[in-house]
């Protein structure tokens, strides 16, 4: 699966470029980076699938989007912390490079994270929410249509439900879920 060219994807946006760029969700980003502390298990693990091939990650979000402000810090300090090269692409204005990683085949949801080797091959990617997170809004239900007089008060139940889902073990839950994610492409 072509992924995207090097040159590409070395002009994409940095971590520090990316929230330079951002106005929206700037302290759940900052809370969140700062909260990732990674046991020596996980290090271990980290380096594990480094030695196997993990090398880039390529992040597709947009600021405004609350599951990619939780998502997108923890993915940035393991890549830090792993010495993986990352690099962010804004959804909107890469709508070709979202089309390749839809979720379910049709959606646009973000954040889409693409793990990839050190020539861009492709290994594995991660996208939406974690799957506690999708067990939360599941047992939700379905929201009123935008234009229902009922959508304010249901759009912001559903937030509050999604909000403490992820609040549930943040940041290791996540921290987890792309490991094991990595591991199950990597290490088979």
């Amino acid at each position: 699966m072509s992924v995207v060219t090097p040159e590409r994807f070395a002009g994409a946006l940095s971590w520090s470029e990316f929230l330079a760029g951002s106005t929206k969700e700037l302290e759940t980003r900052a809370n969140g980076f700062a909260a990732v502390e990674l046991t020596p298990t996980q290090r271990e693990r980290l380096e594990r699938l480094k030695a196997a091939g993990l090398a880039k990650v390529l992040v597709i979000e947009e600021d405004w989007c609350g599951d990619a402000a939780r998502s997108g810090p923890v993915v940035a300090r393991m890549a830090q912390e792993a010495g993986l090269e990352a690099r962010w692409f804004r959804r909107d204005s890469n709508l070709d490079l979202m089309d390749q990683y839809l979720e379910n085949g049709k959606s646009r949801a973000i954040p889409a994270i693409v793990f990839m080797d050190a020539t861009l091959g492709y290994i594995t990617h991660w996208g939406s929410r974690p799957a506690h997170v999708k067990a939360a809004k599941e047992q939700f239900g379905p929201l009123p249509a935008k234009d229902d007089p009922a959508w304010p008060e249901a759009f912001a139940r559903f937030r509050t439900v999604l909000f403490g889902a992820y609040a549930q073990d943040y940041p290791n839950a996540i921290v987890e879920e792309f490991l094991s994610h990595l591991e199950m492409a990597l290490l088979k």
